[in-house]
């Protein structure tokens, strides 16, 4: 018998962490999982107790793969460290300033969100370079040493350096960083030279700010993980994802820890497309609804969406995440009335503690969760596997009082509150399709988390998606993710320069540079050269346009036509206009390195009949101000090529799925359910 291949994957949410284990021997798979309560003060506790509960023997245990919220809470709930902020003379307001807009232009007493670093601790240095690197001002490195002195007295723990053009002249940074490593030996020094070589300004110290903020708070949470698996006798390695979908091992965190925020739901992203592609479907929306919020992403021809301009509690980020819009619409979302008596739903949640009223942990506020189990939808009994049991009346009474308050019966009420929940979510479906220029009629919606199952097939009815992807291991699919999930590291070098100026050895030549870089990056993170794949991309724009789109490449464009007509294409799907006739200038270079992971046995995995009968129970659930009975079957227990007609719903240890009125659900291969609509309205 050979050795196992063994390994898992942990992902934090809001409410529940997700544990699952994957085991390969002598061509064969094990999968087991496990959902347990999140610990948000001590986020590693969930993650130890749901792995022990799951893993008996941990010698030999190859890897851990890991999608946490720390990084993110940190930000948001400003928890990070005393850190310090070195940028050139004369910009230090750079995160004070910020772009000079507002976010509402209709509020009178709008104010910017405080930087993550406050301007007693941003130091100016007396240094400057041109856009085109040429030195203006040498650097001062006995006024460096001073600076040093300054932050040893304020005892920071972590120090960004971010000067003007640096991606054009990064000397000056990395001089800067070895003094201060000299200076202040165990704090954590991030240049913007390492890790975002791009033009404007504030995007890049802003990113570069976020890094030294919460670097030791990551650095410390993961330490103090890898430490409690050590005593459990783990010697493998630790994989962190990122927010574009990929995992970095843990010795690359101290630099890259920007690249963690987000990566939960992009870890889902991950799992969906993965599932996806297994039935032959490229072109997805994916709908990840948990707890706390519900998460969609638009992914064409197996590649999600990504974006550079992100923003973190008010501070913009420019690392390449996941094109992810977030609202609060998840189980825990709270229903409330406005000032002006008018019913609604989140985006504050009731979260893991207390949680929704039916936890019966001590929440006493009415939920969607609560909603759901009034209704029906979601049985006491079978709830997360039996693991935790629901208290119905609560719900009930939660519910009830808040009917009262606005003179409903409690049906309708308990209906309203799912109507709202759904619709806030279809507008951040809207938002990364139509409003982007693609037709979301198009795409199969692939849901999951919690609640997924539950809501897509309305969702989906109304805006007119006709095939909608529940993926087995739908309640966990971000840990799923994470299994699948390639080793990934994004480099970007600004160069700005007139397509029609650009040579073709110009263009070959930056983005060997780059890949150079790239090359012996990943190497000293330990990876073999050989196992690299590349993918390339160009930022573009009409010459004296202020913002740019991406065009992605499968191989290195020829020559710089070749860019201007894949940007006019662009530019053409996504605004619906362009302008043949304009000078394009390309501003970035782009590439992604990828670590392809060996994911045959996942994909070669298949759903395992226990009968040939369909079993199922009928209990009275909530639909269109009727109770009506409805068929309840366990998703482990459907017959081969099962197919279900709707109304049903179908439960799993992990999620829920419902098929409405008018809708089929077919059992694929993989175990996943696939839910078609007829094109009918239900009365």
């Amino acid at each position: 018998m050979g050795k196992a291949n063994r390994k898992f994957a942990a992902e934090i949410g809001g409410t529940f962490t997700d544990i699952i284990y994957f085991q390969e021997q002598d061509g064969k798979s094990l999968l087991k999982t496990m959902k347990v309560a999140s610990t948000p003060a001590q986020p590693e506790q969930a993650v130890i107790e749901g792995a022990d509960r799951l893993i008996g023997d941990w010698k030999d245990m190859g890897e851990m793969l890991h999608g946490s919220t720390v990084a993110t809470n940190a930000v948001l709930e400003r928890k990070g460290v005393k850190a310090a902020l070195l940028v050139t003379e004369g910009f230090a307001d750079v995160l004070e300033i910020q772009r000079g807009d507002k976010e509402n232009v209709y509020d009178l007493f709008y104010q910017r969100p405080k930087p993550i670093i406050p301007r007693n601790m941003v130091f100016p240095v007396a240094e400057r370079v041109t856009a085109d690197g040429e030195v203006l001002k040498a650097l001062n490195e006995d006024e460096v040493r001073a600076i040093a002195g300054e932050l040893r007295k304020e005892e920071v723990s972590s120090v960004g350096i971010c000067f003007l053009h640096s991606y054009a002249y990064s000397a000056h940074e990395s001089r800067v960083k070895e003094i201060l490593e000299e200076e202040l030996p165990g704090a954590i020094i991030t240049a913007s030279y390492e890790i975002l070589p791009q033009f404007r300004e504030y995007e890049r110290s802003s990113t570069v700010a976020i890094t030294a903020y919460i670097a030791p708070v990551m650095v410390n949470y993961i330490e103090k993980l890898y430490g409690e698996l050590k005593n459990r006798h783990f010697r493998g390695e630790i994989f962190i994802t990122q927010s574009n979908g990929g995992i970095i091992p843990m010795g690359a965190l101290r630099k890259e820890v920007a690249r963690t925020l987000l990566s939960g739901p992009a870890a889902g992203v991950t799992g969906a497309a993965f599932m996806a592609r297994q039935l032959g479907v490229t072109n997805i929306i994916t709908l990840d609804i948990g707890g706390t919020s519900a998460d969609v992403c638009l992914v064409n021809r197996g590649e999600p969406l990504v974006s550079t301009e992100n923003k973190i509690g008010g501070s913009a980020i420019a690392v390449p995440m996941l094109d992810i819009v977030t609202v609060g619409a998840g189980g825990g979302s709270i229903a409330w009335l406005d000032e002006g008596g008018m019913l609604q739903v989140g985006p504050k949640s009731a979260g893991a503690v207390p949680g929704p009223a039916c936890y019966g942990r001590g929440g006493d506020q009415a939920t969607v969760s609560d909603a759901l189990a009034y209704r029906g939808f979601i049985r006491p009994e079978h709830f997360a596997g039996g693991n935790y049991p629901l208290n119905v009346e609560n719900a009930r009474t939660v519910i009830g009082e808040l009917a009262g308050q606005v003179q409903a019966a409690p049906d309708e009420l308990a209906e309203a509150i799912i109507r709202i929940m759904e619709a806030n979510t279809m507008q951040a479906v809207r938002l990364v399709s139509t409003e982007r220029g693609y037709d979301a009629r198009q795409y199969t919606m692939v849901a999951f988390g919690g609640g997924g199952g539950l809501h897509a097939a309305n969702i989906a009815q109304e805006l007119g998606i006709t095939r909608v992807l529940v993926p087995c291991y739908a309640g966990i699919l971000s840990s799923f993710g994470l299994l699948v999930a390639d080793v990934i590291r994004d480099y970007v070098q600004t160069h700005v320069s007139r397509c029609a100026e650009t040579s073709s050895e110009l263009l070959r030549e930056q983005f060997v540079q780059i890949r150079e870089n790239a090359v012996e990056n990943m190497v000293s993170y330990g990876f073999k050269r050989e196992s690299m794949v590349f993918k390339y991309a160009i930022d573009a724009r009409y010459a004296g346009q202020a913002f740019e789109l991406q065009i992605d490449f499968d191989e290195l464009p020829e020559n710089a036509g070749e860019v201007a007509e894949a940007f006019h294409r662009l530019h053409l799907a996504r605004y619906g206009c362009n302008s043949p006739d304009n000078e394009v200038e390309i501003v970035n270079y782009r590439l992604k390195t990828i670590i392809p992971q060996n994911n045959h046995l996942l994909e070669e995995m298949r759903y395992c009949a226990v009968t040939d009968k369909y079993e199922s129970s009928r209990s009275p659930v909530l639909i269109g101000g009727k109770w009506k009975d409805c068929d309840f079957y366990t998703w482990s227990k459907l017959p081969a090529e099962a197919v279900i007609h709707g109304p049903a719903v179908v439960e799993d240890d992990t999620t829920t799925c419902f098929i409405p009125e008018h809708w089929d659900g077919f059992l694929q291969e993989n175990g996943s359910l696939l839910l078609e609509w007829d094109g009918t309205t239900a009365q």
